[in-house]
């Protein structure tokens, strides 16, 4: 098996260069790179990367745990990867499926040394636990926490849904309804009670059963109109968590011969990766994931560089498509 020493005296220099020539350093002469490069690829000589890696003490990999690879958490994924390609980090996803046991296997990768830092997207271990592993690398979240330890990095869903709620009320609905997704996770409460207080502040009526839970899928978002049209009084419009879920009962509405915007309109809330706001032409709440992704890793970066960070802002946006598109002047 071919090593760094036969490589240097069949090239005829120094190890060391070698090594500049195999880690890319820029103060190797091209005449002599080009030589070294030619022998490396007839040996066809790969670089132990365990050994790199414990020579510099560290990884250029970061470990992101998500607890699913829905399209919600994939953009945030992408985020960091892109960010983290730019400063030539590597990034392993953790599908944990929300098992505290699997969350654990990617906190040990960073214990052994196998990963520079971690971003949690979602955290079922407890964070008081989790924090005992930020001594091997530094670790971020994408959840709301205040940790003396752990760094967070989160778009608050009562932002979004506010800004949404109120387009709707502008528009001139009055009965409006919410899809909210997972009962009890923080995005789901945030919303909920954005649904509330903004209603609140209207004057306008709250209707316990117009708030459904558990909608993720476009399916969902079908049944979610059924159920609301088995009901005695349908809302005139809706707000959902899911863009998937406001496609679904686009498509059921327009199956039962109601006509969108005029007795129905919808919102949409996703990141502009979702084609499908365009195409079924809903008006959608911009939640820029993608962007919040970068941001996390642009975090994490400045702590394993002891770099200077300077936050960039982040906030919801509204895009108005024909889903809303009624006549302000229209009565109740």
């Amino acid at each position: 098996m071919s090593n760094i020493k036969q490589i240097a005296k069949l090239a005829g220099v120094s190890r060391s260069t070698v090594s500049r020539v195999l880690n890319h350093h820029p103060h190797v002469h091209e005449e002599t790179r080009n030589k070294v490069q030619k022998i490396i690829d007839e040996l066809d000589y790969i670089q132990n990367s365990n050994a790199v890696q414990l020579k510099k003490g560290k990884t250029n990999t970061i470990g992101i745990v998500s607890p699913s690879i829905s399209h919600y958490f994939m953009q945030i994924v992408q985020g960091i990867a892109e960010a983290g390609a730019s400063c030539h980090y590597q990034t392993l996803l953790y599908q944990t499926n929300g098992k505290p046991e699997q969350e654990l296997q990617a906190l040990e990768m960073l214990r052994q040394k196998r990963l520079d830092g971690l971003i949690i997207l979602r955290c079922e271990t407890s964070w008081e636990k989790v924090s005992t592993y930020t001594k091997y690398g530094p670790i971020m979240t994408c959840e709301p926490l205040q940790h003396s330890k752990i760094s967070s990095i989160y778009m608050n869903h009562y932002e979004g849904f506010q800004l949404g709620l109120e387009h709707l009320i502008e528009k001139g609905y009055t009965r409006i309804a919410c899809t909210i997704g997972r009962t009890d996770s923080r995005n789901s409460l945030e919303r909920k009670k954005a649904f509330e207080d903004v209603l609140r502040k209207h004057n306008l009526p709250i209707h316990k059963e117009w708030i459904l839970n558990e909608t993720f899928t476009v399916d969902d978002g079908r049944k979610a109109l059924q159920e609301l049209l088995a009901r005695k009084r349908m809302p005139d419009a809706v707000i959902h968590a899911s863009d998937y879920v406001a496609a679904g009962m686009a498509a059921e509405a327009q199956k039962n011969g109601i006509r969108i915007p005029d007795e129905l309109g919808l919102v949409g809330f996703e990141s502009d990766q979702s084609d499908i706001a365009g195409l079924m032409e809903l008006t959608h709440v911009r939640n820029p994931l993608k962007e919040m992704g970068a941001e996390a890793f642009r975090r994490l970066y400045a702590l394993l560089t002891a770099s200077a960070y300077t936050a960039r802002p982040l906030s919801f946006s509204i895009t108005e498509r024909q889903s809303t598109a009624k006549a302000v002047t229209q009565g109740t």
